[in-house]
């Protein structure tokens, strides 16, 4: 499936004259579940309504960063790590717009004209339930439903993703991270949290316990972190995928580090490299333990050793590909199935 093309600028975006489009837009922090149900929806309507490409729009950084700082919540994406996994979906392009003071006092139906209408060829508008865009958010998809007769596009507005009693919602989920709780999180995200960055050298002593690990180096400040401690990991390096395991917190047994101190040490299994300036993707599966200091290198050694094991065993046990999104693996194992009864 060929990737959607990223643009920068809305400059971009007309450079490729798009005709006939479908479009949404949000932030999309997390790509989660309630962001497949949209973005699944945007591709359904060029499936059904003859629409010649479907495009996404979101922002750089968060609107929040400029109209509110001290509201800003911790991010559970970067904006690199957004665009990774909204790549997984059958689009034909991703816009981001670098939002600052001049694009938040854009009045909403002018921000429709300027950077939908016109630039877009836009026939159809799908928007999330609490999608508000525009000077003050004052383009509610109600005020943006009237507009729409106006302006020559139709208009789907989508409803909340629920699991239980609770909507699916980037705060829920930042909450649950928050809380240590990893499979609620994952749960509402519908993949693993993912964190990424650039290897830097570390203090090698891991290498010296039989375990070398990679230190990330993770730029963005508004990351929202793992909570401290030892997870199940996939990693992606390089076009490969990789199992393996990650240590979040100071390392106390090995290091005299300040309290507040975060790093994060990745361990591959099976793997003798030097990845150092590599970038690496790492989806946290699964929580395993705290963090805590041991005795002596030997006994951190040896609990190593019971990490990777567990580690393993709930690698084995979680199948699901960390890339592909759940309406992909939902058709993919309908026509696995089908094939299966013809046989």
């Amino acid at each position: 499936m060929p990737r959607p093309r990223i643009a920068r600028s809305i400059e971009e975006i007309k450079s490729i004259s798009p005709r006939n489009s479908a479009v949404t837009l949000g932030v999309f922090d997390g790509v989660h579940l309630g962001h497949e149900r949209i973005i699944n929806e945007l591709i359904r309507t060029r499936r059904q309504e003859a629409i010649d490409g479907c495009y996404l729009i979101t922002f750089d950084p968060h609107p929040l960063v400029v109209t509110h700082s001290r509201m800003m919540p911790p991010m559970l994406t970067t904006i690199e790590e957004r665009l990774a996994l909204i790549s997984r979906y059958e689009l034909d392009g991703i816009l981001v717009l670098k939002f600052d003071e001049e694009l938040a006092n854009v009045d909403y139906r002018v921000f429709l004209e300027r950077y939908l209408v016109k630039p877009f060829d836009l026939k159809h508008l799908v928007l999330g339930y609490d999608c508000h865009f525009g000077k003050n958010r004052e383009g509610s998809p109600e005020r943006v439903m009237r507009e729409s007769s106006k302006l020559g596009f139709a208009m789907k507005i989508v409803h909340a993703v629920r699991q239980g009693d609770e909507v699916v919602s980037s705060t829920k989920i930042r909450n649950a991270l928050i809380e240590g709780d990893i499979e609620k999180a994952n749960a509402l995200l519908g993949h693993p949290y993912v964190i990424s960055g650039r290897v830097v050298r570390g203090h090698g002593k891991g290498r010296g316990l039989g375990f070398p690990t990679a230190n990330l180096l993770i730029n963005d400040p508004y990351k929202l972190w793992p909570p401290r401690g030892v997870y199940a990991v996939r990693v992606e390096a390089g076009g490969r995928k990789l199992d393996g395991m990650m240590n979040v917190g100071r390392a106390p047994t090995m290091k005299s580090l300040p309290e507040e101190t975060r790093e994060a040490e990745v361990h591959i299994f099976n793997l003798d490299e030097d990845l150092y300036d590599k970038h690496l993707t790492v989806y946290c599966h699964s929580y395993l333990r705290r963090e805590r200091r041991f005795e002596s290198p030997e006994e951190l050694a040896r609990q190593l050793q019971t990490d990777r094991v567990e580690a393993g065993r709930r690698l084995d046990t979680d199948t699901e590909s960390e890339i592909e999104p759940s309406s992909s693996r939902a058709r993919r194992e309908k026509r696995s199935s089908v094939g299966r009864r013809k046989r």
